[in-house]
C-alpha cells in the first residue's frame, strides 16, 4: 500500500492560495491608490477652476434663447466634433427623430418671438463659448423596448444654479400634461456630457455661464410618442414654450453667481456604506452599493441628495448626503 504524501503537496496548495490572497490585496491596494491619485488630481483641478475663474459679463439687449434642433446638419461639425461617435438621430418606422426635432422647433420660434425675444435656432455646430440667456438642445430617444415612454430633461454635468431653474421651468410645463409621464432615472452619462453644452472638452460648445438644458421629448421606437411627436409638433413647442415663459418671467437675468457651474470636491463614503439610487429618494430603485471610504466626486446636488457618476455600472445615481464625508460645493 502507497502511503499518502499529503504533507507537502498541503503546504504548497496552501503557499498558493496566500500568494493568491496577497495578490488580490495587492490589486486592491493598487486600485484604491489609482483611484485615491485621480481624485486628488481632479481636486487640483478644481482648484485651479475656481482660481481662474473668468469674470461675467452681464448680458443686455433682449432676452436671448439659442434653441437646436438635435443632430441637424450634423455632418458639418469641425473635427472636434467629428472625432467623437456621430449620429443623424433616433429613426423608428419611417419617422426621423431630426424631422420632429426641425418641426417643433419650426412651432417654437414665433411664439418665442411673440414675447419679445430673440431666438436663434443653431445647428449641431455651436458657436464656441455661446452666451445667451438659455439654450435648450431638443431631442427624441430611442429603446430597445417598444414600450418604453416618457420624456426627460438633462443640464450639464456640475450645472450652474441657472441651469438646474431652467431645467426644472421645462420639466414643470411637461409634469403639468397628464397624459405625459417622466422616463425617472433614464438620464444617461451621454445626455449629462452633451457636446453642445461641454466646454471642458470641446471648443465649439456653449459658456459655462450659458444656462442650458438637453430636453428628450419622447420615444421614436413607443407608437403611442411616435405618432404624438410626428403628427403634433406643436404640442411639443407649447409646452416648450410655457417652461421657458416660467425661467424668464420667475427667474429673469440671474445674479453672476447662478450663473457659475457648481464645483463639488471629493467626498467619501461613511462608515456605513451607502446606496446609490435612481432618483434622489430613498424608496428609488438603488443601482449598486458603495463601500465605506470610497471616493466619490459629486457632480449635482438636490435638497439632502448628492448625484454621482458611478463606473460598475455606467451611469449617475444619486447618494444620500448623510452617507457621505468631507468635500465642500
Amino acid at each position: 500500500m502507497k502511503r499518502k504524501r499529503t504533507g507537502r503537496a498541503d503546504i504548497r496548495v496552501l503557499v498558493v492560495v496566500g500568494a493568491v490572497a496577497v495578490a488580490g490585496l495587492l490589486s486592491l491596494v493598487a486600485v484604491r491608490i489609482a483611484e485615491s491619485r485621480r481624485e486628488a488630481a481632479w481636486d487640483a483641478v478644481l482648484q485651479e477652476a475656481r482660481d481662474s475663474t473668468p469674470p461675467i459679463i452681464p448680458l443686455e439687449g433682449p432676452f436671448t434663447v439659442a434653441i437646436q434642433p438635435g443632430h441637424w446638419k450634423i455632418d458639418e461639425t469641425p473635427a472636434e466634433i467629428r472625432r467623437r461617435p456621430r449620429s443623424s438621430g433616433a429613426e423608428y418606422a419611417g419617422v426621423r427623430e431630426l424631422d420632429i426635432n426641425l418641426a417643433v422647433v419650426d412651432r417654437l420660434v414665433p411664439l418665442l418671438e411673440s414675447e419679445g425675444w430673440e431666438v436663434i435656432v443653431i445647428p449641431a455646430t455651436v458657436p464656441p463659448g455661446m452666451r445667451v440667456d438659455a439654450f435648450i438642445s431638443i431631442h427624441a430617444d430611442w429603446g430597445s423596448d417598444i414600450r418604453r415612454n416618457g420624456w426627460k430633461l438633462s443640464p450639464p454635468w456640475r450645472p450652474s444654479e441657472a441651469s438646474s431653474l431652467l431645467a426644472a421651468s421645462l420639466k414643470q410645463a411637461f409634469a403639468s400634461r397628464e397624459e405625459l409621464r417622466e422616463d425617472v432615472g433614464g438620464i444617461t452619462v451621454g445626455m449629462r456630457a452633451y457636446f453642445g453644452f461641454s466646454y471642458q472638452r470641446y471648443h465649439h460648445a456653449s459658456s459655462p455661464y450659458t444656462p442650458a438644458t438637453l430636453v428628450e421629448l419622447g420615444f421614436v421606437t413607443n407608437r403611442t410618442e411616435r405618432i404624438r411627436m410626428s403628427t403634433n409638433p406643436d404640442y411639443y413647442a407649447q409646452i416648450l414654450y410655457e417652461g421657458l415663459k416660467h425661467y424668464r418671467y420667475t427667474v429673469g437675468r440671474p445674479q453672476a453667481e447662478a450663473l457659475v457651474p457648481r464645483i463639488f470636491s471629493t467626498m467619501f463614503v461613511g462608515p456605513e456604506g451607502a446606496q446609490v439610487r435612481l432618483t434622489p429618494d430613498a424608496d428609488a430603485p438603488w443601482i449598486r452599493a458603495l463601500e465605506p471610504g470610497e471616493p466619490v466626486t459629486p457632480v449635482d446636488a438636490a435638497e439632502g441628495w448628492f448625484e454621482v457618476r458611478t463606473r460598475n455600472p455606467n451611469q449617475i445615481g444619486w447618494v444620500a448626503a448623510a452617507d457621505l464625508r468631507g468635500g465642500n460645493s
